[in-house]
């Protein structure tokens, strides 16, 4: 037995296997339910930095998704987010 560190292959990714439920599994119906309730989860109280960095591993997965989740959330929230970030104990207080 040798112990050593694992080698990634050149198929090893955090996207190809998302990507591919998104495109070739669901159809238009199952993708539009997919962006409607992420799009409402980051819509409830989610800092723009998070949203940003949520917008891009969507896109990570397909950018087709990845456009319509940032599209459906801007829409719903006008705009940037207004949420504080949790970085200070001022908004985790909820003040």
């Amino acid at each position: 037995m040798v112990r050593q560190a694992y080698t990634l292959r050149e198929d090893d990714d955090d996207w190809s296997q998302a990507g591919a439920l998104v495109r070739d599994v669901m159809d238009d119906a199952a993708r539009d339910r997919l962006v409607s309730n992420v799009a409402g989860h980051l819509c409830d109280g989610v800092s723009e930095k998070v949203l940003v960095r949520a917008f891009e591993y969507w896109r990570n997965i397909d950018a087709d998704v990845g456009d319509k989740i940032e599209a459906a959330v801007r829409e719903k929230l006008g705009g940037k987010s207004k949420a504080p970030g949790m970085a200070s104990a001022e908004s985790i207080g909820g003040k």
